[in-house]
């Protein structure tokens, strides 16, 4: 501690005066008086406040000495010490991946790592902070704020995305935002190594706060599900990562929450083992569990939608060989069947119509080439095709078509047209998926372009993923839905079922939750299953210890700052009022004589 204005302590001679006068005032000598009257009246003022008159020779003296002292104190203005934070520019690099919710001491590193910087957020001296999130894609949370309770809601804004960090990228993003002033940059994670960074920080003063701590880790390593010959298997890999043998119970689950399969498991150090599992009840997705408390509970457990099999295509009444060879090159058989047949197609599979619909035609996928010799309709121009995941890479403008035929009934979405006729359509038809050629095969060049079986192959995916399964995405993963919600909306459920929100395809690519688990994505008539799964390299949880890189340059920036409070002196001087108003009353009740 020290004071702002040290020159006020020549206050002191104000006390040593006050003394002085204690020393020189009128003394009084006791007179024996006969009468006992002023006898009786000491008495009663001794039994009315006897602890009064103890202090009535003392009292005023003191009060006098405290109030100076006091106001002396208060103008000198008393200054606190404090350790003060190095640099100008402060810049945390967070890790949000899943081994930062480990627990230590009971508590997940991620919240760990927010109350450090909520501490080091109060040592703040006017500094500036700018805060990046390590996920794959580094985001820049707050860039080169320096108001307390902002800096303060941006770090208990952050959440754990799950995903596998990008230390190397945002370490280099962090270097470039440090590179104008004198920064310093604070990564917290659990597992960066000097050896992974230092080539990446070049001079730039970097301190890591690895957080986390050795676990004996049981891992869920793989998971996954299948359908083959009219049964279900699945399979599963645990590991022990720990020192020693390890115990354990492995349960599957299924999509009405019981247990279906159950094994104890007794693994060695550093070891795994391999479950095959040969038969599972049919289920929508099955959810697996590993029953350990290892510190680590979000590699414990695995989830899988079960994927339906690739469906077989039914060729319905004659079909333009081109149709049939295209499938072929691509890997998928057709089954040829007629009027009278329809009835042995097996429920899932999909038809490819060409001419008139047939009235019997069974639920299902249909790709329907619109052929209607009576209603021709000749083309002028180039054909134009838009963004849609059934012509992605099929270069469909350079396609020749002669004539094409009006379009069939219906709501359809054109995605490509020549002079504003409608060529190929997508839609649903009978609530059906559908995709609708409106020209003959025969009338083009199309099966000689290399565009034409990737066409097949985009329109047999589009068909058969229009209900069941959406497929597999990492934490917060982006990617384009390739089905038809007919401009409606797709909300989002839980496993438990509560709506986490709605999302427009219209308007952008699908993103993935960031909670590993199985979800449901409806658009009111059908409900897609898809699962959130972790990345395998957040399946093991490391421990490295912290450090510091370019720690010479890092003292060259640290501080002691010296921190006015600016509620002390006036506390004094309140103070020092309250012992001058307590010397007047003293002084008039005449108890300094």
């Amino acid at each position: 501690m020290h004071f702002a204005n040290p020159f006020y302590f020549f206050l002191a001679i104000l006390i040593a005066a006050v003394v002085l006068l204690y020393f020189f005032r009128k003394q009084y000598h006791s007179i024996i008086n006969p009468s006992n009257l002023l006898w009786i009246e000491a008495m009663n003022e001794w039994q009315a406040s006897p602890w009064l008159k103890k202090l009535q020779h003392n009292l005023l003296f003191w009060l006098q000495i405290a109030a100076l002292a006091l106001l002396m104190f208060a103008l000198v203005k008393p200054l606190l010490f404090s350790s003060g934070l190095a640099g100008e520019h402060l810049i945390f690099v967070v890790d949000p991946s899943s081994t930062m919710s480990a627990e230590k001491d009971g508590k997940p590193l991620f919240s760990s790592a927010k109350e450090e910087m909520l501490d080091m957020a109060d040592r703040l001296d006017s500094q500036q902070v700018t805060i990046i999130l390590a996920d794959e894609e580094p985001e820049i949370v707050l860039n080169r704020e320096d108001e307390p309770g902002a800096i303060k809601a941006a770090i208990e804004s952050m959440h754990l995305t799950y995903g596998h960090e990008n230390i190397t990228d945002s370490i280099k993003l962090a270097v470039s935002l440090s590179s104008e002033s004198r920064g310093v940059i604070h990564i917290f994670s659990d597992k960066v190594t000097e050896a992974s960074i230092e080539s990446l920080a070049g001079k730039q003063p970097v301190e890591v706060h690895n957080l986390g701590e050795e676990l004996d880790n049981l891992s869920l390593m793989s998971f996954g599900a299948s359908r083959s010959g009219g049964k279900v298997t699945a399979i599963a890999v645990v590991e022990n990562q720990g020192k020693e043998e390890a115990s354990t119970n492995f349960r599957i689950i299924d999509d009405k929450g019981e247990a279906v399969f159950e094994r104890m498991l007794t693994l060695p150090p550093n070891s795994r083992e391999i479950l095959d599992i040969p038969s599972l009840p049919d289920g929508r997705y099955y959810h697996a569990e590993v029953l350990a408390a290892d510190g680590y509970s979000a590699d414990n457990s695995a989830s899988t939608v079960l994927s339906p099999e690739d469906p077989p295509v039914y060729a319905v009444g004659d079909v333009n060989p081109f149709l049939i060879r295209g499938l072929q090159s691509i890997g998928i058989k057709s089954i040829q069947l007629d009027d009278n047949s329809l009835a042995t197609a097996e429920q899932g599979g999909l038809f490819l119509v060409e001419g008139q619909v047939p009235e019997n035609l069974p639920e299902g996928p249909i790709l329907i080439i619109n052929k209607d010799a009576k209603k021709t309709i000749e083309l002028n121009e180039r054909p134009k095709g838009s963004a849609s995941p059934i012509l992605e890479y099929t270069a469909f403008e350079k396609t020749y078509i002669q004539q094409a035929v009006q379009p069939l009934q219906g709501t359809f979405e054109t995605i490509a047209e020549s002079g504003g006729h409608p060529l190929i359509q997508s839609g649903r038809m009978n609530a059906q998926p559908a995709v609708i050629v409106n020209f003959a095969i025969e009338q083009s060049d199309w099966p000689l372009q290399p565009g034409f079986p990737i066409f097949l192959y985009n329109s047999y995916q589009w068909l058969s993923r229009q209900s069941g399964f959406l497929g597999n995405f990492q934490p917060g993963e982006e990617k384009w839905l390739n089905i038809d919600t007919a401009g409606k909306p797709l909300e989002l459920f839980n496993e438990e079922g509560k709506n986490l929100g709605s999302f427009s395809l219209e308007k952008g690519n699908f993103k993935a939750p960031y909670e590993p688990g199985v979800y449901q994505a409806s658009d009111g008539e059908s409900i897609h299953y898809f699962s959130v799964i972790l990345d395998d390299r957040e399946k093991e949880p490391g421990f490295e210890k912290s450090f510091v890189l370019n720690e010479t340059d890092l003292s060259k920036l640290e501080q002691t700052v010296d921190k006015e409070n600016g509620t002390v002196w006036l506390w004094l001087a309140t103070i020092a009022l309250l012992l001058l108003l307590a010397e007047w009353e003293v002084f008039r009740r005449g108890l300094g004589n």
